[in-house]
């Protein structure tokens, strides 16, 4: 018996089974591939919108003593590399050279004691900042670059202070203004151990956007913090000063040393992740826990304690818990297709041993054993199988994302999985030589066994769904990894609603055929006999087309819940249809140029700020704004609007933290005493939940004597994004619109991937369900051709023949359908509640709305597809379809 002659003999089966593992291999090997494309997109775009102090490492010392100090550049440098050095593997890799890594000692919270030839302002604050790049980050505006420090003699006016150290510092520009201090401004430092620091420079920031500044925020600006029950605000500046002011710097004061490493986050993907967060924790114990004492450690400086600060590690276990979650949703739709694609394999697997089972078979009778038969039908097979597996592998790498193991190990798993199906088909078949029987004549009885079989597969889905719902998909996900028994939960729910249909199925049909048996016409009725008496190969595609369409109609209600969670995401981002928002005032004649803009319906101002609270010195975040007008602005949206505080004096809706106080007083541009009228917690878009929010009316401000402030304009009405940055025209105001928030956060890695992949399932399952049913009519076309010829005798038409084959297989495939959309639209509801996914929408998804509209139209089209191509096969098939002449009994 030669392989290859039974796949040249029958090459037409031996192309389809090539092509169902061919792209079964493909989609299994090339979809996790775009999987985790995704994933590192999403991990990047994590890592580009957190700021530098939350992705780098930096490793910072507080020098207590003497030894503990550096004085000069060198130092620093080597310190630096040895402190590269000690990275781990992983870490290191990530770790660049340039970018904002740098080295630094700063000064922290030291008092200005005095301005020489003029008085001395409270609450004034001037720290001192060496920057190892600092010369390449700034430009000076007036004066020129600070030089090596100097002595000061004698203190006019205080004779006490005698031979201090005098540093010449840069201050940023605005300082000047804001702090009084112009060029050749000198000023003591600190209240003990006096330092002097005279004023040689004013710069500015030669890029603002540089990542740098992240890190040294407080050397490009004058911070400003208010203060409690005080009049005026701490005011905050930094001096910089040159290598040479090293030597001067001391512990005598708040002295800080750090080495900020520069982390590139394109490093950094899905599948280093975990050894990534481990190599921070091994460099923290590095760095934190040196020998014993501390006594030696990797500076080799006696007693020093280093601290290792990032956010990184922090922002990884965030990311991998979301990703597990995203992981677990992405193996569902994975699942669904392989067993939908095994079946249908398996289906083509009994095709091709169809066209076999003559050869074989009489093979079987001159004496071959059950292992040469076996041999024999799986080696053809097998050299069906493993070139298209391996062409599919090789096409997978068309497919743009990196490779994983389970691209290596899917396609042979398939490729299998196959073989060894094949193989245990044929043994079972020929284990008797010439073993043939008519499955037509009667109806064969299930067995114990199999119902029994088929009871445990319905009660553990039930089960499943039920832990499923109660316990949720992604419990304890992110700790524990996740639970194989529920990944299964929704392949066992189709599969047990597919034995229920398959079980169930001929009782209505026999109903059916009593009406039918009415009608003069018998091919009705002989076309739905043979549709309730159908086994086997008949009602297989059933196991197959009710998966198919189930997982395309809950794909396709999903991929709406994400839709329309996305949208009440945006909204909830923004607040209204658009919103314009500065930190100063907005002006008048911009309120009035966007009011004027085609689209524009309304646009509410709103005031917002930051008040310090009498009542037990918090701050909150402070509204004023027309919640009437608000409302009304936003109908029709996802967001709900409380009514408006009404009240005596100033009402104001507070959120808990003030909800116990009938009334209390704020400092907000002014002091205002507010009366609490009801409770808030958040505004969406304005105001998230911060525990402390307080918004009054728009004329709260005005009735404590003060006139209109506008910080916030919210727009009704349909307008482009870019147009109203153009007629805002203010660089530091933000302009957000619903549509824009909305693609941006469709458009996120993950979010994108997923509808993508319930489209690229929905096509394959729809075209393997059509295969099935193709398949399941050939596997029959010996014996339906026979029964045909004999009824053409009897004067049976073409196209009579052509309507009873639909007829055979038309019923059970609109019960399949029927039963498929039934099943996808409960599975949101049955499984909705135990999966989240906010990593696809932005917030979470609780609901999934019931559009009748896709998951109709593709029960409607597969059902359509199917029966056309039940249709195709009876007009191709025509000629086995002829009468018997005289003399023919087959």
């Amino acid at each position: 018996m030669n392989a290859w002659q039974l796949v040249r003999v029958h090459r037409g089966a031996a192309a389809v089974l090539a092509l169902l593992v061919l792209t079964a291999s493909l989609l299994v090997a090339g979809l996790p591939r775009g999987f985790e494309a995704a994933y590192d997109d999403a991990l990047n775009v994590l890592t580009g919108d957190a700021v530098a102090p939350q992705v780098d490492v930096a490793v910072r010392l507080r020098p207590n003593i003497e030894e503990d100090e550096f004085h000069d550049r060198r130092a620093f440098t080597d310190l630096d590399q040895t402190l590269r050095k000690a990275l781990p593997p992983t870490l290191a890799r990530a770790v660049v050279p340039g970018g904002t890594s740098h080295q630094s000692a700063i000064t922290w919270g030291t008092p200005v004691s005095g301005i020489l030839g003029r008085d001395t302002p409270p609450q004034r604050f001037v720290d001192l900042a060496w920057v190892s790049n600092l010369d390449e980050k700034i430009r000076y505006v007036e004066g020129r670059e600070p030089g090596p420090p100097r002595r000061l003699a004698a203190v006019p006016g205080n004779p006490e202070l005698k031979d201090l150290p005098l540093f010449e510092i840069g201050l940023v520009e605005e300082a000047a203004d804001i702090m009084k201090m112009p060029i050749g401004t000198t000023v003591l430092l600190g209240n003990s151990y006096t330092i002097a620091a005279q004023v040689v420079g004013l710069f500015e920031a030669a890029d603002q956007s540089d990542r740098f500044w992240e890190h040294n925020a407080e050397l490009k600006r004058v911070t400003v913090r208010p203060l409690p029950q005080a009049d005026e605000p701490d005011l905050m500046a930094v001096g910089v000063i040159p290598d040479e002011g090293l030597r001067e710097l001391n512990a005598r004061r708040e002295l800080y040393y750090s080495w900020v490493f520069g982390v590139d986050g394109s490093k950094i993907n899905a599948r280093n992740a975990p050894a990534m967060i481990q190599a921070i924790d091994d460099y923290r114990q590095i760095v934190e826990h040196q020998a014993g004492d501390h006594a030696t450690g990797i500076a080799q400086i006696p007693a020093a304690m280093f601290e290792l600060t990032t956010g990184l590690d922090q922002l990884l276990d965030r990311f991998l818990a979301q990703l597990r979650t995203a992981q677990t949703l992405m193996f569902l739709i994975l699942g669904g297709l392989v067993v939908v694609a095994l079946g249908v394999i398996a289906l083509s697997i009994q095709l091709m041993a169809e066209r076999m089972r003559a050869g074989l078979g009489l093979a079987r009778a001159r004496g071959g054993s059950i292992g040469q038969i076996a041999r024999t039908g799986t080696g053809t097979v097998a050299m069906i199988v493993l070139p298209a597996a391996l062409l599919g592998y090789a096409a997978s790498y068309l497919v743009p994302g990196p490779i994983t193991p389970i691209v290596h190990v899917s396609p042979a798993v398939i490729a299998v999985a196959t073989i060894l199906f094949a193989a245990a088909r044929l043994a079972f078949a020929h284990r008797k030589p010439l073993l043939d029987s008519r499955d037509d004549l009667v109806v064969p009885k299930s067995s114990p066994r199999r119902i029994a079989l088929e009871l445990l597969v319905i009660v553990l889905a039930l089960a499943g769904a039920y832990a499923l719902r109660s316990r949720g998909l992604t419990t304890d996900v992110a700790e524990l990894g996740s639970d194989p028994f529920l990944l299964l939960v929704p392949a066992a729910l189709t599969l047990a609603a597919a034995l229920i249909t398959l079980r169930c199925y001929p009782y209505p049909l026999r109903l059916i055929v009593r009406l039918a048996g009415r009608r003069r016409g018998a091919v009705p009725f002989l076309g739905l006999t043979l549709a309730a008496r159908s086994r086997g190969a008949t009602s297989l595609p059933v196991l197959i087309l009710l998966p198919a369409l189930a997982v395309s109609v809950f794909g396709a209600l999903v991929s709406g819940g994400i839709a329309e969670t996305q949208r009440t995401a945006a909204w909830q981002t923004v607040g209204a249809q658009a919103r314009i928002e500065r930190e100063a005032e907005i002006p008048a004649d911009v309120i009035e140029k966007v009011r004027a803009l085609p689209g524009v319906t309304s646009v509410l101002p709103v005031a917002k700020g930051t008040a310090q609270v009498k009542t037990g010195g918090q701050t909150s975040t402070v509204l004023a704004m027309d919640l009437a007008a608000y409302r009304e602005l936003v109908a029709g949206s996802p967001l709900v609007v409380p009514d408006p505080p009404v009240g005596d004096g100033i009402p104001a809706l507070v959120s808990k933290s003030f909800a116990p106080y009938p009334s209390f007083e704020i400092g907000w541009h002014t002091r205002m005493k507010l009366t609490n009228v009801g409770y808030i917690e958040k505004l969406p878009g304005l105001a998230f939940e911060t525990g402390n929010l307080i918004v009054m009316p728009y004329e709260g401000p005005k009735l404590a004597g003060l006139r209109d402030y506008t910080n916030i304009l919210l727009v009704g009405g349909d307008v482009d994004q870019a147009l109203l940055k153009r007629t805002v025209g203010l660089a530091d105001a933000t302009v957000e619109t619903v549509d824009a928030a909305r693609e941006r956060i469709a458009s996120a890695p993950l979010a994108q991937t997923i509808i993508a992949s319930f489209t690229i399932v929905t096509v394959a399952l729809a075209a393997y369900a059509l295969a099935a049913v193709i398949i399941a009519l050939v596997i029959g076309a010996a014996d339906r051709a026979r029964a045909l010829s004999f009824l053409r005798t009897l004067g049976l038409s073409q196209g009579q023949a052509r309507l009873l084959t639909v007829l055979e297989v038309a019923p059970l495939i609109v019960l399949a359908s029927l039963a498929g959309l039934a099943l996808g639209l409960a599975l949101p509801a049955a499984l909705g509640p135990g999966l989240d996914l906010s990593a696809y929408a932005g917030i979470a998804v609780t609901e999934f709305p019931l559009t009748l509209t896709t998951p109709i139209l593709l029960a409607a089209g597969l059902t359509a597809v199917s029966i056309l191509g039940a249709f195709g096969h009876a007009t191709t098939g025509r000629r086995v379809a002829t009468a018997l002449r005289v003399g023919e009994s087959a």
